[in-house]
């Protein structure tokens, strides 16, 4: 059996506030995610070890978006999500949810107070 056949795959965007390197602006963003959920049970021609294989298998997601664009209309850059995790493995709770859950807490802004002074 291939790994495919023991989750079930669905694309998902996920909320996430993220910085712009070049413009320090932060803004939220929806990332593209693969999600593979854990299926109930194998089928009954399964062999031993593929039994073993899906025993140790796990619900995860897998991202898809290597770039995302900045919102702030005066940079508009592209830049990389290289701090963003690219696999991550979900808890039970998670995979038996649809997948909806609260998005996270805005980053806090910051101000650059030797701005306004002169």
């Amino acid at each position: 059996m291939r790994e495919s056949d023991f989750f079930n795959e669905s694309d998902v965007r996920k909320p996430t506030w993220l910085s712009c390197p070049f413009c320090g602006q932060s803004f939220g963003y929806e990332v593209r995610w693969r999600q593979r959920i854990k299926k109930k049970s194998l089928p009954g021609w399964a062999s031993s070890e593929d039994r073993r294989r899906f025993n140790k298998a796990r619900s995860y997601l897998v991202r898809i978006d290597d770039k995302v664009g900045c919102q702030n209309g005066r940079c508009r850059r592209r830049f990389e999500i290289a701090s963003f995790q690219t696999v991550v493995f979900l808890s039970e709770t998670e995979s038996a949810s649809d997948g909806n859950r609260k998005p996270p807490a805005p980053a806090p802004r910051r101000r650059n107070r030797n701005r306004n002074r002169r």
